[in-house]
């Protein structure tokens, strides 16, 4: 069982990414907990509202292995140059993040030179920002390179998720 850590924005976080990864890291028996930027429920794009356990300021990163960044308009909003939510992505041991989470975070320069995939709107725009900050742009919907996993939108979110179960076994290995 390894301990798991949803960062998701206070309003607007994208449910269904979060839920596909939730239920299938839950399921499959790892401690999954959630944080925002304040201790309070999070609100949904589509049809679900979740609770935090915990605001960024209280993160510990060295009590997860893995750190999963979850994308919708509150993300941007409330996360884009976020200085704690950076810090957070550079010192976990290990990173998941999906659609615009990867641009995101991508200011905390973690990407550099690793292969990853994100949400583009289809003018280049995340794409050239991703790699002007060092990323390496990977058109597929899941890609793994090293200790980052990154999928590119919603309709990415279980192949995503699965990908984080076996990058999780290959770590109890």
């Amino acid at each position: 069982m390894k301990n798991i850590l949803f960062i998701v924005a206070n309003n607007w976080y994208q449910d269904y990414e979060f839920w596909a990864s939730y239920l299938i890291l839950s399921d499959k028996w790892h401690h999954c907990e959630i944080a925002s930027w304040n201790w309070w429920v999070c609100k949904w794009v589509f049809w679900r509202q979740i609770d935090d356990s915990m605001k960024l300021d209280d993160v510990d990163v060295d009590n997860y292995d893995l750190l999963i960044f979850v994308w919708g308009g509150g993300a941007y909003e409330q996360y884009y140059k976020n200085e704690k939510y950076l810090e957070l992505a550079k010192q976990a041991k290990n990173v998941a993040a999906i659609c615009i989470a990867p641009s995101i975070l991508s200011d905390s320069w973690i990407y550099q030179w690793k292969r990853v995939t994100w949400w583009d709107d289809w003018k280049g725009t995340q794409i050239s920002y991703l790699e002007n900050n060092g990323a390496i742009f990977v058109s597929q919907e899941v890609v793994r390179d090293w200790n980052y996993i990154t999928g590119n939108w919603p309709e990415a979110a279980t192949k995503f998720a699965w990908e984080i179960v076996d990058f999780l076994n290959e770590l109890e290995n």
